[in-house]
């Protein structure tokens, strides 16, 4: 049996909400605890996005938080911040509740040879679900995707209007072309708004070029805020024409 709480989620884990806080479930089982993680890695990017959702579990091995992106779930050490984050299935999840402690986590990324490769540094806890992203699109060949749907979710669940007007929005992406970074220093986040309404997301320090291909987007408002629509990662506000905010993350224009 195992300790488990909800955080901005719903007590069955299929509904993300950022009024909710955290809800404890008391003693559940294993099979309770993979149908939550099932239901948990299905949530749309929008809930993600506004809600930054997550489970916190505790095993045999410690006390863990579980978050999620793009369908998969990402497991981080609740008890040290500096440890670094691993993306494992359910059942992997599962296993490392039971592991001894004292003994090596599974916090390596699989290659396709089976060898493992140490993950980057964790970044903070408010903006996990983006680094985890890019750093398993990182080290692995390929991620997976979302299907068109996940925009089409994005839009209606954030009441974004794309625009529709060929002019506006050809104005409005050459004006946001540019690089973008939340500072200077290693470990600092870049977002570069191509022309063509591309998205490519790295990080200062690290050759991530051509490793992820860049994510698409669509011009849109919220409000009377322009912001981008992602094919991929959510939704990136534009406050003003030198600023985007990513995961409540801001990001000054450099370039």
């Amino acid at each position: 049996m195992y300790r488990v709480a909800t955080v901005h989620l719903s007590a069955d884990a299929s509904r993300a909400d950022p009024s909710l806080d955290s809800t404890p479930l008391g003693e559940i089982s294993a099979s309770e605890i993979s149908g939550l993680l099932e239901r948990f890695r299905r949530l749309s990017v929008a809930e993600n996005h506004e809600a930054e959702p997550y489970l916190e579990i505790i095993g045999r091995s410690g006390k863990f938080h579980v978050r999620t992106g793009r369908g998969k779930l990402y497991l981080y050490n609740a008890r040290d911040s500096v440890e670094p984050y691993a993306e494992l299935t359910p059942a992997e999840i599962l296993a490392q509740l039971e592991r001894l402690p004292g003994t090596v986590a599974p916090f390596a990324v699989r290659t396709e040879s089976g060898e493992t490769a140490r993950p980057p540094a964790r970044f903070s806890s408010h903006r996990g679900i983006a680094a985890a992203i890019l750093a398993a699109g990182l080290l692995l060949n390929g991620y997976t995707v979302y299907s068109v749907s996940s925009v089409e979710s994005v839009q209606q669940k954030s009441d974004v209007k794309l625009l529709t007007d060929a002019r506006e929005a050809a104005a409005r992406r050459a004006e946001l072309a540019g690089t973008y970074a939340t500072g200077g220093a290693i470990g600092d986040r870049i977002i570069v708004v191509l022309p063509d309404g591309r998205v490519d997301f790295s990080e200062v320090g690290r050759k991530s070029q051509g490793a992820v291909p860049p994510d698409t987007s669509k011009l849109g408002r919220r409000g009377s805020k322009l912001c981008l629509v992602t094919g991929e990662s959510g939704l990136i506000d534009v406050p003003n024409i030198d600023t985007l905010v990513y995961y409540r993350d801001t990001y000054r224009r450099t370039r």
